[in-house]
């Protein structure tokens, strides 16, 4: 799918916002500022050839003739709110993740197993060793603070481990190790000795618990699909804005921050001016951008420590769903199992599921992450499409073989992203992240869905954060087109105070949440002092009383 926009004009490049990245989030601040005052002048710059960012919907030959899929991110679910409200609001339809028939699971062992309940088919002691692991990690992610989460009293003894660590101490059992590294390699792109314990579960507690993350069940993050593909969220945000207002195909390699303006400058040798401006891509994008004067120290240091996973996504489509013939979902968690190919230690899904599309014609989509999508990416793409259909085929049959279209994104390919699915930290980068990923820094703000307090590294977290940048820009441009939602949503997801700002918004009241403690000491000393009024007051009425008797 491709979008066409007009060239853009060099003769006024003046702007109230400039905002860089035309992925959901970026483009959904956009559509923020332009919906609250329309007056508004906001341009939005992509070093890529298209919208979308993490999204990107492709045609493939199909049993229809050719059909839509997704090669980057695609599915939605009730719990969703922030993606789920602004689908609606682009008039655009989901279907259901087919998951009906038995499920193949290669854990513990290169044996393959069926199962048909949301959990593997494990042993009784594997079962129980997995049920206490999500068990434990859902109830230390229910204590942290989203938007601080570096605020709980073993933060710093959390993120200096890794995930592998505390699995090391409390799981017992292979098949449940290996269930939830397939697990981490889909939803991080890394490895369990890579991820930050703290950061693992400050991940879990935005989605509200691992199964909301892992399962494709009624309101899960798997839940739906989008027709059409999620591609066009970014188109038509775009088209909202004004295509004109979208410059593609050209980087932003400069900024420069004064006391009033921002200056921008890109690859093409255009320049713009913006008071405020907002990055809308993932950090490690942000590391390609010389800024003068530079961001705080607190923020260089925890980006150092948030790379970009590895994934590597293939669609494969066919002229029938075999699989379904067979009773099976198209659902596979897996190992890798074994493989004659040499420099891989493991065969390349880690998890599949049926990929038919919402007009019928059938397809899987498998997950190659983390280490194997290091080391499959480096053989030929003849020798990785051949292990892909082979490992299909040993869960599903030879059917596999006889695919009509087959395509790959490798993700770690992709200018301006350099991987995916999302950025993630390793330990010890929990100290500054809490108080850097989305601080403005002078007229710099930022989006993107590492900055998300909801769903981070989904399209949800994209759109939360998105509309978040926005409203801390309208905060301190046009107060008046705030709402007082707004200002609850400011409260509830900015951690850092967003500064005295116009005059016309001085005497409002706090915007920004400090932190959890900062909050809590505030409301004890208001009780207190209110506390001590009554008693006050009481006291005074007591002696007036007495002294008129």
């Amino acid at each position: 799918m491709s979008v066409e926009f007009h060239a853009f004009k060099m003769a006024d490049n003046n702007y109230d916002v400039i905002i860089v990245g035309a992925g959901i989030s970026g483009l959904k601040a956009a559509h923020t500022i332009k919906k609250r005052d329309p007056k508004l002048s906001v341009k939005v710059l992509e070093g890529k050839d298209r919208v979308g960012g993490r999204t990107q919907t492709v045609s493939m030959l199909s049993s229809n003739g050719t059909d839509l899929w997704d090669l980057g991110g695609q599915w939605v679910g009730r719990s969703q709110t922030h993606i789920i409200k602004l689908l609606k609001e682009l008039e655009l339809t989901t279907y259901p993740q087919f998951i009906e028939g038995t499920k193949c699971q290669q854990l513990g062992e290169s044996r393959i197993r069926t199962y048909k309940s949301n959990i593997p088919k494990l042993s009784l002691f594997s079962l129980l060793d997995l049920h206490f692991n999500i068990s434990k990690v859902d109830k230390l992610a229910r204590q942290l603070s989203t938007v601080d989460p570096f605020s709980h009293p073993q933060a710093t003894e959390w993120d200096s481990m890794t995930l592998d660590t505390f699995m090391n101490k409390n799981v017992y059992t292979r098949a449940t190790r290996e269930a939830i590294e397939a697990a981490v390699r889909t939803m991080f792109g890394c490895e369990v000795n890579q991820l930050s314990f703290l950061y693992y579960i400050f991940f879990i507690s935005t989605a509200g618990g691992i199964e909301n993350l892992i399962e494709a069940t009624e309101n899960r993050a798997q839940e739906w699909k989008i027709s059409g593909g999620a591609q066009q969220i970014s188109e038509k945000l775009a088209d909202f804005i004004g295509k004109e207002n979208v410059q593609l195909g050209d980087a932003v390699t400069r900024i420069q921050q004064t006391d009033d303006k921002v200056t921008v400058e890109t690859a093409s040798g255009w320049r713009g001016q913006a008071s405020y401006i907002i990055l809308a891509m993932p950090p490690m994008a942000i590391e390609h951008i010389q800024i003068t004067p530079g961001l705080s120290a607190d923020w260089v240091d925890f980006t150092k420590r948030m790379p970009m996973g590895n994934m590597i996504k293939v669609i494969v489509t066919y002229k029938q769903a075999f699989w379904r013939i067979k009773k099976l979902s198209g659902e596979i968690v897996s190992n890798g199992g074994e493989t004659q190919v040499k420099g891989c230690v493991r065969g390349p899904i880690s998890v599949s599921y049926d990929a038919t599309s919402h007009s019928g014609s059938p397809a899987l989509v498998a997950f190659i992450a983390g280490e194997p999508a290091i080391e499959w990416a480096n053989q030929s793409a003849e020798v990785r499409q051949k292990a892909v259909l082979d490992h299909f085929a040993s869960f599903f049959g030879p059917e596999a073989h006889k695919f009509v279209d087959y395509r790959e994104k490798d993700w770690n390919q992709e200018s301006f992203s350099w991987g995916a699915p999302v950025s993630y930290v390793s330990p010890g980068g929990m100290k500054h992240f809490s108080k850097s990923i989305r601080c403005p820094q002078g007229r710099i703000h930022f989006a993107g869905t590492e900055t998300a307090t909801s769903f981070t590294g989904y399209m949800n977290g994209a759109v939360q954060a998105g509309e978040r940048a926005a409203l801390e820009i309208l905060f301190r441009l046009q107060p008046g087109s705030l709402f007082t939602e707004d200002h609850i949503v400011l409260k509830e997801t900015s951690l850092c105070e967003l500064g005295d700002g116009d005059s016309s918004r001085k005497n409002s009241s706090k915007r920004c949440l400090k932190t959890n403690s900062k909050s809590h000491m505030c409301v004890v000393v208001k009780l207190g002092v209110g506390v001590g009024i009554l008693i006050g007051s009481a006291y005074l009425v007591a002696w007036f009383v007495k002294r008129g008797k």
